[in-house]
């Protein structure tokens, strides 16, 4: 049966970029998966789409099929515009980032229902709530989950003949506060104390206790829950660096709004400062 000429969905606005002297090529992240289409007219000063395919905008779509061409975006409607993102600059870039991943990580008809919700979910998050860095670490551990690329953390990925499980009881004679476990970049997650230190330390980082308990954390707890348990500043610190190696290994590149953000960040207050760390294990 042939497909119908028109469709419905929702869509989140990735990317914008004007073609010819009035249209406006649109990316965007939808339930049905990532895909671009082109809204005629849109930049014309009577346009009454122009208001509704805004940056990070949650929108209503009515879609054209178009063989060998964009789809043709034929009505719009506005469902949640997300308007602090583009009103202020540091949560703006957050977001730019979040919308960068997913981008990368996604081809054109990638993607479904899980990873729409999630880019909404974090982007209503960056609106309303202060903990930026809590929410990114917690999506770049969804994306990574959603897009095929989830560390393990849970059991070591050394030369192991049977899987090892990584038990976090302390004890082992490394002092407090000293890395006992290591994150292989190449391997993809964790490793025991016994292979962090006979690895070799090329795309190897030692991690402590509390670190990999908060990446543990990021990786399985919902991001409601997960800002109800303080974190403090030098755990985001040691876990950043991490998450951003093991993102950028997989895209096989730098991550372009990452040294804007670095920026905007070194000129503006912590977004938390917890005294205790109280994860759970």
């Amino acid at each position: 049966m042939a497909k119908s000429r028109l469709y419905r969905t929702e869509g989140i606005v990735l990317r914008r970029r004007d073609q010819g002297e009035a249209d406006r090529v649109l990316t965007l992240c939808t339930p049905i998966g990532k895909l671009d289409a082109i809204a005629k007219g849109v930049r014309k000063v009577r346009s009454r789409k122009a208001g509704h395919i805004e940056l990070f905008s949650r929108s209503s779509f009515v879609i054209t099929r178009v063989s060998a061409s964009w789809d043709i975006i034929s009505q719009v409607e506005t469902i949640r515009p997300h308007t602090v993102l583009r009103s202020d600059l540091l949560r703006g870039t957050y977001a730019r980032y979040v919308v960068e991943l997913l981008d990368r990580f996604l081809t054109e008809g990638e993607g479904g229902q899980a990873t729409f919700e999630l880019l909404d979910g974090t982007l209503a998050w960056l609106c309303e709530d202060d903990n930026l860095d809590l929410i990114v670490r917690s999506y770049e551990m969804r994306i990574l989950d959603l897009v095929g690329f989830r560390p393990e953390l849970f059991y070591c990925v050394g030369n192991h003949e049977n899987r090892v499980a990584l038990h976090m009881s302390g004890g082992s004679g490394t002092p407090a506060g000293q890395p006992r476990y290591g994150f292989d970049l190449k391997r993809g997650g964790a490793l025991c104390p016994i292979c962090y230190k006979t690895a070799s330390r090329q795309g190897v980082t030692g991690v402590t206790d509390d670190v990999l308990r908060f990446l543990r954390a990021c990786q399985k707890t919902p991001y409601p829950v997960l800002r109800e348990q303080p974190v403090p500043p030098a755990i985001h610190q040691a876990v950043e660096p991490i998450l951003r190696r093991y993102i950028s290994y997989h895209l096989e590149s730098g991550i372009n709004s990452l040294t804007f953000l670095n920026r905007l960040r070194q000129e503006s207050p912590p977004t938390a400062n917890c005294p205790e760390y109280e994860l759970s294990r």
